[in-house]
């Protein structure tokens, strides 16, 4: 993400990511899964603002710019983002006043919102991490993000991610455990990409409901020809080896996911790939110009969202917290 000062307080311009690799290893006794995924932060964002206030108070608003915000069909979730206590951006910031003893700190915040819900995209864990370092930003300083992180493996899977994931500026890492074990890796140069959204989302449970017992005859996938790829860039990026166990259970929630599978076929990618549970897709391209003419394409012949995207670039999360307060 990158942090600024904004007029009455501090904004962050959160990106969303998308899973270039996902193993499901098993159950565990908490009931989450252990995961094996790398994932990458690309350019579709969220914009979020904090300014503070005096009664205590957590109050959220969400705005959607022109061309997002719209259902595609009434069965389309995309967009019903809650303003309430049940948002992960004001649970985020509620149990981070709390830790850092400061419980009758209030704030007023702004979501603008261009990453869809039920996508598998990440949108709600970009934005809990976004809320905790604005929050630290705004109440603390840079020795309290440790706490954000603690915080952060409580509210999701994906959250950490977020914060910690940056290597050499690029936003890649391999997570296990629930998916909040983080290893940042290293990136060779900007890949572009194609996000498809359909008019229907997954939920995550469900989808793991449909995956059933996990059980394989031979050894799990792994992602190391990816990683090379990734850190080399070796091999045409069809042959780079994304994939995602979630793909078929996905499928059995929905059929959209398997008719984006086809529609994005039509074209030239250099491989594509359902990102976290869904219902979100995603095509690597060689170029930006490529990416955006499939983009172009997809949206006038309508029925689904696409998005043009690259890779995430920023500096860490802590350096940008310091650099920040330092400039107020």
């Amino acid at each position: 993400m990158i942090i600024e000062k904004s007029l009455d307080g501090f904004r962050a311009t959160v990106p969303c990511k998308v899973n270039l690799f996902l193993e499901v290893l098993g159950k565990r006794d908490d009931g989450y899964h252990s995961l094996d995924t790398v994932m990458m932060a690309v350019s579709l964002a969220d914009e979020l603002e904090i300014s503070p206030r005096t009664d205590g108070q957590l109050t959220l608003s969400v705005e959607f710019p022109e061309g997002f915000g719209q259902p595609l069909a009434n069965s389309d979730f995309a967009w019903r983002i809650p303003e309430d206590s049940s948002n992960l951006i004001i649970k985020a910031l509620d149990r981070l006043r709390i830790s850092l003893g400061k419980s009758d700190a209030g704030a007023n915040i702004r979501l603008i919102k261009r990453i869809p819900a039920m996508a598998g995209l990440g949108g709600g864990s970009a934005d809990a991490a976004a809320a905790l370092v604005l929050g630290i930003t705004l109440w603390g300083n840079a020795s309290d993000f440790e706490k954000s992180r603690t915080i952060a493996s409580g509210l999701g899977s994906d959250v950490n991610f977020f914060l910690e994931g940056q290597k050499n500026g690029f936003w890649l890492a391999r997570c296990t455990k629930r998916g909040e074990a983080i290893q940042p890796l290293a990136c060779f140069e900007t890949l572009h990409f194609v996000i498809v959204h359909p008019p229907v989302g997954c939920g995550t449970a469900e989808v793991f409901r449909a995956l059933g017992p996990i059980s394989w005859d031979e050894r799990p996938e792994n992602p190391e020809s990816l990683l090379r790829a990734l850190e080399h860039g070796v091999g045409p990026q069809s042959q780079w080896g994304v994939f995602n166990r979630l793909e078929t259970p996905a499928m059995q929630t929905t059929d959209w996911i398997d008719r984006t599978r086809k529609r994005i076929d039509r074209y030239n990618h250099r491989g594509q790939c359902l990102s976290g549970s869904g219902s979100a897709r995603f095509c690597l391209c060689a170029t930006r110009d490529q990416a955006e003419k499939i983009v172009s394409e997809l949206r006038t012949n309508g029925g689904m969202r696409a998005y043009y995207a690259q890779s995430w670039q920023s500096s860490g999360i802590e350096e940008q917290i310091n650099r920040v307060r330092n400039e107020s």
